[in-house]
Formats: C-alpha cells, structure tokens, sequence
C-alpha cells in the first residue's frame, strides 16, 4: 500500500483540487450531526464486500462528503487544541483506517461510520470511493507517496481470527496484512515498528502500550515525500522573523520565492507551489485578518468554502512570497470529535456490530481511535506522514463464564508465602486450630 496525502493542514486534501483529483460519493455536502444520524440509522444496512464502480456524479458527492470531514474533523480537534495550537490532521488516513473497519460492520453501527462523510445511503459506494483513494495515493506521480494497511488481531482473544470474506476484502481492496499474535510487549514492538517503516521512520510509534484485553487494531499510515518544483536556492533562505499566536516573535528561516498561482477567498489569501510531478502542490492560507490566528480562520472552512478558495485560483499575477521552514508532531485520540460528529454506536459495546468481522456476533467494538501526525516543510521539499489506529475491544457477550470452584477454610488447611517470579515458598504453614 503505498503513497499518501500532503499539505499545510491536512495531509493532502487540499491538493487533490489542484491535481484534478475527485473522490467519493456522499448525499448531502455536510457532515452529518448526531441528529441526522440517528435518523439514518432507522435504515439498517448490511455491507457486501464487493467494490464497484463509482459514476462521476457519485464521485463528486463522495469528493464533497469527504471535503466537509475533514474540515469538520480539523475544526473540532482545533477547538480541543486551541485556535493559536499547531495542528495536523490527514483525513485520508482516518477515513481509510474507518472504512477498512467499517466493511465488516452492519447496521447502526455501519450506518453511523457512513454518516461521517455522509454516505450513510451508500456504504458500499463509500467504500467503493475509500479504495480508490487508496489506489489514487499508490500511483502519485512526482513523490514518494506510501499508504499502508494492516490488522493486528490478539490471538488469545480471537483464537478463530476473522472471517475469510473479510480478510480476502480488505487484503484484496485496502491492501492489508492481517496477523495474529499474542498481545504482549513483543507484538508491541511489532506495531509500532510497523507504523515507523510504513511511515519513513516519521512517526515512531502509534500505541503507548498494548493492554491484553484489546481484541484488534486496525492501522493505516501513510508517509509524503515531494521535492519542490522550483527548488530554493541558498540565497532565497535567510534570517528573518516570525510573529506567533501569542505575540511573541521568532527568528525562522524564511524561503522567499515568486509564484505563479494566487488564490483568495473573503477569508485568505494564498498560493500554491507545486511539487514535482505536478500531481501534488503545497497550498497556503493567510488570514486576510492581521489579528486573527489559523486556527481561528480556517475553523471558518468547510468542504464548499475550501472548494470555492481553490477555485479562485488564478494566474494572472507574480505572486511575491515568503514561507518560514518549520516541522511538528501533532497526535492524540480522536474518539470525541467522531461521537461529536454522530459516530455513537460503534464505541458502544452493547450496540456495536461488527459481526461481519468474523461471520457471527462477537462482542467487537471500538474501544480508541488514535491518529498521529508529523510535518516537516524545508527549502527543498516537504515530507509529511500520518498514523491512524482503530482499537477494538471485545465484550462479553460470547464468552461463557468460568466454572465455579470453591474453596471453604472450614476445618484445617495449610498455607505458603510464596514468591511467584519462580514460585519459591518464603513461609509455609498450617492451620490445625485457631484460638485468641
């Protein structure tokens, strides 16, 4: 699975406009609130693990459902954040890791992951689009573009594993490995390893621990390389200062350049500087507002406005430009901004449903949703990646209950104190009588 999405904010969303590039199918060009998808889940769905063909029409209506994600997504973890934090996000990532999860799910609990980009009407269309996604990040031309899937199931949870239908679905349309192991520190470091190879060794790790009651994780990452087009040279980096959020003023190394593409919406001003190949460009958005931080402006985004920004592109002008060179790690969970955005049901373990998983009920629901991001932006190019990991966890609605024993000190026993690294006895006794 190789190739990913690159760009200031959201790993490369924001260049699929200016490559051409369109995406899924969505009802609807907002992303559903918990209301509407409540409503949509009165028409409980069963997903068929297939791809099809996408129409252009579907794929414009996917494209905007998954514009609005992930401004929405983006949105709401700057609210967590804060307006003046730094903040990445790739919403292919997330959406892929979702999708992979979400083909072996049915009814509420599929419909509500649908809703996320508002193709609770279709799901099998949002697959469809999610794969192609996929397909598109592993053919980029120009960069080195890496997107990867892999399932980790814990095989003292799940001694049966998956489903042969959902492992050939997901292998065969998202590319995934699938393994089973003992969750220990060993499978820990396995994972984690995983997420820095597929990453370009960005993201060094994806899980802080790994708890033995975790059934599966589910990982995509995605890693972007892209020089410059039109390189920097020596003389076009110096010296110079940069005014942060909180006021304080940085001295940078600041990349000055003239640029073709000039872009510009009530907002913010911008432009774009393409990488090579010219699939991929690196698009800025400058508050029009002197005193108004990124955070607060691009929260003003949705999928039509950021639509309508790059549609104002125009090369008409030499557009005069500086950019400071910069890098930072964004992660945390994300597993509030999805219920806040409808995705109730598939966290809850008495309602999930990811029967589809293993062909029967098993007790799977997800427990986190984990997503971690680095960008590093320099004189010669920009390498970003992303790691998103879907936790589940299992309940027990299909595990029988221990048989009973019992053990009634009654009548006289003996006892040891003993240490259990080798189950040496420390003290050993008996208890014959016991008196004051």
């Amino acid at each position: 699975m190789k190739k990913v999405i690159a760009s200031v904010l959201m790993a490369g969303m924001s260049l699929a406009s200016l490559a051409g590039c369109s995406n899924v199918n969505v009802e609807g060009s907002t992303t559903q609130t918990s209301a509407a998808a409540e409503a949509a889940v009165k028409n409980p769905v069963t997903i068929v693990k297939e791809i099809g063909d996408v129409s252009s029409e579907q794929e414009k209506a996917f494209r905007q459902g998954y514009l609005n994600f992930a401004f929405d997504l983006l949105r709401r973890n700057i609210e967590q954040d804060g307006s003046s934090a730094n903040v990445m996000v790739s919403p292919a990532s997330v959406m892929i890791a979702l999708d992979m999860t979400a083909s072996g799910a049915a009814n509420d609990t599929v419909t509500q992951m649908m809703a996320l980009y508002g193709g609770a009407d279709d799901p099998q269309g949002q697959l469809s689009y999610a794969a192609k996604l996929l397909g598109r990040l592993n053919s980029s031309q120009g960069v080195t573009m890496h997107a990867a899937d892999s399932i980790w199931v814990n095989g003292d949870i799940m001694p049966d594993g998956l489903a042969g239908d959902y492992t050939d679905f997901v292998s065969g349309h998202f590319d995934a490995s699938a393994e089973s192991l003992k969750f220990d520190n060993a499978a820990l470091g396995r994972i984690n390893g995983w997420v820095k190879d597929n990453t370009d060794g960005m993201i060094d790790s994806i899980l802080d621990g790994l708890d033995p009651a975790t059934a599966m994780v589910l990982i995509n990452a995605i890693a972007f390389d892209g020089k410059w087009e039109k390189q920097y040279d020596d003389s076009q980096v110096t010296d110079g200062s940069f005014t942060a959020a909180s006021g304080d003023v940085r001295t940078v190394q600041m990349m000055s350049g003239a640029e073709r593409i000039y872009i510009e919406n009530d907002l913010a001003t911008g432009f774009a500087k393409y990488y090579a190949g010219n699939q991929y460009a690196f698009v800025v958005m400058l508050p029009k507002d002197v005193n108004q931080n990124a955070g607060d402006m691009i929260s003003a985004f949705t999928g039509e406005t950021f639509d309508a920004f790059m549609n104002s592109a125009s090369r008409d002008y030499t557009v005069v430009t500086k950019l400071p060179e910069f890098s930072y790690d964004w992660g945390r969970t994300i597993v509030p901004q999805l219920k806040a955005m409808g995705m109730e049901v598939p966290f809850d373990d008495s309602r999930a449903d990811f029967s589809g998983m293993t062909g029967s009920d098993n007790g799977l629901y997800i427990g986190n949703v984990i997503h971690k991001t680095r960008i590093e932006v320099g004189r010669n190019g920009t390498r970003a990646a992303a790691a998103t990991a879907v936790v589940m966890r299992k309940n027990s609605i299909d595990i029988m209950p221990p048989e009973k024993k019992e053990v009634i000190c009654d009548r006289p026993f003996a006892y040891a104190i003993v240490d259990m690294t080798d189950n040496t006895p420390v003290f050993v006794g008996t208890v014959n009588d016991i008196t004051k």
